[in-house]
């Protein structure tokens, strides 16, 4: 199987070790192996360029047309039997592709598994509050706030809080000590959106995937703030159960062969020295594999061919 993981700049390689991470587990366990024969991850950095991301182009039509180009490159270099768009932004964008309907391949983002989560935390008895924190256009296209309205859940039960820079904050700063006060400014600012005297609990929903690196700097500014008792939601975790489930269910075993793994990183620029050293960090307590494969990237500008 030829898995494709694919986002606007490195926070979907979290997903991806925790996909590499559930398949060692499996691996180790008395469970079955993987009925597939082979598979091999590739990784696709969807950024034209350093200093040129999604959330700094000119408007909707430049984004739709630099996703699309980098999509049909990654057909045609990787041939992916499945492509899933580790990436908040990017899933946003999706609807509005104009992507060949002869492609048999199946496309789906992470907004659909992070919408379930809210879902399934939002109908608990209690009327708990969601906080989404997300990029700016996560947040300004509406999505998670209209698709949770129109499965029920009250508008006022909706904070969405933009977190401009913070995902390219979190990739250039190992020791995460700017980046924690970063998180706490943001935290703030939600936490301002509250009515008064609001007593139901507090659900913070992390909407883009370089947060889910930082979660326990999003649990500590909460604490710092006198709220103790938040539900953080990760939908990254559930991002890599859901892969790792296709991986499973896909092709048929053969237990004469031995499986071959694989996860490779692909970019259209060189990975800038900063982000060398940040993301390798956070990888590699996670899946050594990946944090590896990121280390040893395939430079490949043809994802920008016309």
């Amino acid at each position: 199987m030829n898995l494709v993981i694919t986002d606007s700049g490195l926070g979907g390689l979290s997903i991806c070790a925790q996909l590499m991470r559930l398949i060692k587990e499996r691996a180790k366990s008395t469970l079955p192996q993987l009925p597939v024969d082979d598979l091999h991850i590739t990784y696709v950095n969807a950024v034209p360029a350093d200093e040129r991301g999604y959330n700094f182009m000119s408007g909707r039509e430049e984004q739709l047309e630099t996703f699309e180009k980098i999509l049909l490159n990654t057909d045609k270099l990787f041939a992916p039997d499945y492509v899933f768009v580790a990436c908040g932004t990017l899933s946003v964008l999706l609807e509005k592709l104009l992507y060949p309907s002869d492609k048999a391949i199946k496309i789906e983002g992470i907004v659909t598994v992070g919408i379930k989560m809210l879902l399934e935390s939002l109908g608990q008895n209690s009327q708990p509050t969601a906080l989404i924190f997300a990029t700016p256009i996560t947040i300004s296209a509406n999505t998670f706030q209209n698709m949770l309205c129109q499965n029920g859940i009250a508008e006022n039960r909706i904070i969405a809080q933009n977190c401009p820079n913070l995902a390219t904050q979190i990739s250039n700063d190992p020791e995460g000590e700017l980046v924690e006060k970063h998180i706490r400014h943001w935290v703030q600012k939600a936490l301002q959106q509250l009515p008064e005297n609001i007593k139901s609990p507090l659900i913070a929903f992390l909407g883009c995937t370089h947060y889910g690196y930082r979660e326990n700097l999003f649990k500590e500014a909460f604490n710092a703030e006198g709220y103790r008792n938040v539900t953080l939601l990760n939908p990254n975790y559930a991002a890599a159960e859901k892969l790792n489930k296709i991986v499973l269910n896909n092709g048929k075993s053969n237990p004469t062969k031995a499986k071959s793994i694989s996860v490779n990183f692909v970019t259209p620029y060189a990975i800038p020295e900063r982000e060398n050293i940040t993301i390798p960090q956070l990888l590699h307590p996670i899946s050594a594999e990946t944090a590896n494969a990121f280390l040893n990237a395939r430079v490949c500008p043809e994802l920008l061919n016309h």
